[in-house]
């Protein structure tokens, strides 16, 4: 099921909780490795001495101030990581209180789990500075970003984020006007309503004047035009709002119209034709071949096909003819930022399921990076995945998302090693050393060795990892060493010492 916009909230919080702790992380304090040699070797007294020592001190007063403000970082980081946890895993037990509650079925066990995970989004999402308030709407409860936080000590910034904006659904202008519809009750705007974004206004005024198409997101002209309709108030559907036939007007008299209306009414002659052949019950085929319209139409098709194969999304011929309509009336075909923008907005995944071109490619890395931490992509974060491979798409580095799965990783981990995580090593990598010793004293194949398992995971502790001398003399404990050859020679060894010892040996 799809996310709750409080995950999506609590997710985009521990992405910037994450970033802020990594640069504050190259902040960290640092001074010549050998100055406490230095100060040794140095005369008392001496000025060389005196200079040592204030610079050593001078560190590690900066050193202290600098970790308290790292814990800080790494406690709004925590918090937001185990909302986030905790909010991926509340999504689908509300989708189920939902069911009971339409089938009349009571289930007091699903709703104590179900108050158990909030109060850890309560806490985790306090400990951040993130503010979610729940919605009893289907799918989950809906996120809210804190509008005014307490700020940490030093300076810090919660973690807070607004909540995502629902993309639009992109199609032509309609050729004939929409009739406002008829509105029973305005709303009550404040003064102080913030200024919306142009992808807010195209979603707010699509019921309005029908659906806008993508062009108004890049023309100056078209978004000063948006920004009128909707009035001074900035909020759609009220009483200072363009009518239908007012929207019309003033688009036949913006710049991008009267540039480009001619070349689009002779496509849509032409689309009129194609169309009244169909129907007519024409060869579809031969008029991909045989009409104006249908060649075009035919090179967009191929045009989103190819698309879709190197972005990784998944489209039904249905959606394609529409997306590739939709792409050729206003002229289109050829642009391809235009065209990529509304392809990748259709990548999809199901788990399980086999994902293509750049997604795919995406999918893989992040399924490598989740084993190479004793993790499973679609077991400890299905619910992200396709969020994750949309944002992938449009931008988002990939390392935001491998780092919320290391993150995850060093949960019950020591700070040494927590540390390497949030540097961008992988478990695999710290547990190496240890994974080769492991195989040769117990004489198995390294690769048979993965990160779930017990012997291996016990060099870390919660509190510190062990020695590689230590951790040896562990494995000699095992079991399976007294069948390897090692074993089997010591035994050997000490019976001929034995034997040598009673005279039966030269």
């Amino acid at each position: 099921m799809a996310e709750s916009t409080t995950t999506k909230t609590i997710e985009k919080a521990l992405n910037k909780a994450l970033r802020d702790l990594g640069n504050y992380k190259k902040q960290k304090p640092t001074i010549q490795s050998n100055i406490e040699t230095l100060i040794k070797n140095s005369e008392v007294g001496s000025t060389d001495r005196q200079k040592y020592v204030k610079m050593n001190e001078d560190y590690k007063r900066k050193l202290k101030t600098w970790q308290e403000k790292y814990d800080q970082y790494n406690s709004i980081a925590d918090g937001a990581l185990k909302a986030y946890q905790a909010s991926v895993k509340l999504d689908p037990i509300i989708k189920k209180q939902q069911d009971n509650t339409d089938l009349g079925v009571v289930d007091p066990e699903l709703n104590r789990e179900a108050n158990k995970i909030k109060r850890t989004i309560e806490e985790g999402t306090k400990k951040a500075g993130i503010e979610v308030t729940p919605a009893p709407t289907l799918g989950g409860p809906t996120g809210t970003p804190a509008q005014a936080p307490s700020t940490p000590a030093s300076g810090l910034t919660p973690a807070v984020v607004t909540s995502p904006i629902k993309k639009p659904v992109v199609k032509t202008l309609p050729k004939t006007p929409v009739k406002k519809p008829v509105v029973e009750d305005k709303p009550v705007v404040s003064k102080e309503t913030k200024a919306l974004t142009i992808d807010e206004i195209i979603d707010a005024v699509a019921n309005e004047y029908g659906s806008i198409d993508t062009i108004f997101k890049t023309d100056p002209g078209l978004q000063a035009l948006l920004r009128k309709a909707i009035g001074k108030d900035g909020v759609s559907n009220t009483d200072d709002d363009l009518t239908a036939d007012q929207f019309v007007n003033e688009l036949e008299n913006t710049s991008w119209f009267k540039t480009n209306a001619s070349a689009v009414r002779q496509r849509g002659f032409y689309k009129r034709q194609f169309d009244d052949l169909v129907k007519q019950g024409g060869n579809l085929e031969d008029l991909y071949k045989t009409t104006e319209y249908g060649r075009g139409l035919k090179f967009t098709q191929q045009v989103i096909a190819d698309e879709i194969k190197k972005v990784g999304a998944s489209l039904t011929p249905e959606e394609i003819d529409l997306i590739s309509r939709d792409i050729y009336d206003l002229g289109y075909e050829n642009q391809k930022a235009i065209v990529s923008q509304r392809i990748r907005a259709k990548i999809a995944y199901k788990p399980g399921g086999i994902v293509g071109g750049e997604a795919g490619e995406n999918l893989a890395d992040l399924k490598k990076t989740a084993k190479s931490n004793g993790l499973d992509l679609e077991k400890n974060f299905g619910s992200s995945i396709q969020g994750w491979l949309q944002k992938l798409a449009q931008g988002e580095s990939i390392e935001t998302f491998k780092q919320i799965i290391r993150s995850t990783a060093k949960l019950g981990l020591p700070e040494k090693v927590s540390s390497l995580l949030d540097q961008g090593v992988d478990l695999d990598t710290i547990y190496n050393p240890y994974k080769r010793l492991m195989a040769s004293v117990l004489e198995i194949n390294p690769e048979s060795i993965t990160l779930d398992d017990q012997v291996l995971r016990s060099a870390i502790g919660p509190d510190k990892e062990m020695s590689l001398y230590d951790y040896q003399k562990m494995l000699r404990k095992d079991n399976r060493w007294q069948f390897t050859n090692q074993a089997k020679e010591e035994v050997s060894d000490t019976a001929l010492r034995v034997l040598r010892d009673f005279g039966f040996q030269g």
